[in-house]
């Protein structure tokens, strides 16, 4: 596949800048680039333009002193990714139900969907249009799955569970898996029935084995827009607010409730029973005790504002020389007490 950087500026509504009738056949990052290749740069990676030996590049803005063709977009990683897949367009799936698939009963197929090799869809389950399930799919009693849901090989959606419009599931991510409740006594651990289930509102994406655990009562949510990657936990009665991310190992504990905008940066982790506000970011590996306000950045472990966990980090480095310099001073100021002592 070729187009000319003239043909790909066009395609993405970009302003050239240099020799439009460079011919492209790939995409690859600035780092592994190549002269048949188009890169995107953003930020400090800018200032390695000049270096690289892509044939075009897309920038936010001109780069001045560099030869090689560029692409001047609002925003180059959303362009970047509109030649991502007119170079890798993705795979067509047969929109057809395989033989080996398992259907129960009163189960409601929407039209053009596909239903790859041994899916099982339980009883009374609702499939929406143009929903396409790989290869191993579970679909639980009840489940709703709708219209334009891709859900990926071996992923399992329980029962009485609700997927919204254009959801996502990467392989073997588990949705209304039984959520995590016990009753103690005596040292002795009882569970407790978990009878709710998960929503995931239109435009939800889950990562690959990421499990969100059905509520004990009404519902898990994860509202519109909110993408997960893999490895997350939620627990149950989580409440999941619009457009948030969470990356990698992030766990969230039962019944916390999140605003819209959120970003937990990987591998942060989150108790139960308390409330984030909207618009805050959380840096990664922060540990997250307890409420917190809309509009903020944290870090660290108990979670406090990123400026302050900086200061901390920076008087933290400094603490061998500090500890040093309390035991000399302890040394002159008991010495001094024993010179007015002997006065």
């Amino acid at each position: 596949m070729k187009y000319t950087v003239e043909e790909l500026a066009q395609k993405v509504q970009g302003k050239l800048v240099g020799d439009g009738q460079v011919v492209i056949e790939e995409t690859r990052s600035l780092e592994q680039s190549a002269p048949q290749a188009i890169s995107f740069a953003i930020g400090d990676y800018c200032e390695y333009v000049g270096q690289s030996k892509a044939g075009a590049v897309i920038v936010e803005a001109p780069i001045e002193g560099v030869e090689i063709p560029q692409i001047v977009v609002d925003n180059a990683k959303v362009a970047f990714s509109q030649l991502l897949e007119l170079y890798h367009p993705p795979v067509v799936v047969p929109r057809t139900i395989h033989e080996t698939a398992i259907i129960g009963k009163n189960v409601t197929l929407g039209k053009n969907i596909s239903v790859g090799p041994y899916c099982v869809i339980n009883d009374n389950a609702v499939i929406g249009d143009n929903v396409v399930l790989h290869p191993y799919v579970y679909i639980g009693h009840n489940a709703k799955i709708g219209e334009d849901t891709m859900i990926y090989t071996g992923a399992v959606v329980h029962e009485n569970c609700i997927l919204g419009k254009r959801v996502v599931l990467r392989a073997k991510a588990v949705i209304g898996g039984e959520g995590f409740g016990f009753a103690t006594e005596h040292g002795i651990h009882t569970h407790i029935p978990q009878v709710g289930n998960v929503i995931l509102e239109d435009d939800v994406e889950v990562g690959s084995c990421s499990c969100i655990d059905n509520a004990t009562m009404g519902s898990t949510m994860v509202r519109r827009g909110t993408k997960i990657d893999n490895l997350v936990h939620l627990g149950h009665n989580v409440e999941i607010g619009e457009d948030c991310f969470l990356i990698a190992q992030v766990g969230i504990a039962g019944s916390t409730k999140c605003g819209n905008h959120v970003i937990f940066a990987g591998q942060t982790g989150c108790t139960g029973h308390i409330t984030i506000g909207d618009n805050v970011t959380f840096a990664a590996k922060t540990g997250i005790i307890g409420n917190i306000p809309s509009n903020g950045t944290y870090a660290g472990f108990p979670q406090r504002p990123h400026k302050e966990w900086l200061k901390m980090q920076a008087y933290e480095s400094r603490l061998p020389d500090m500890a040093k310099t309390i035991k000399r001073l302890e040394k002159e100021l008991a010495a001094l007490k024993q010179e007015l002592n002997e006065k």
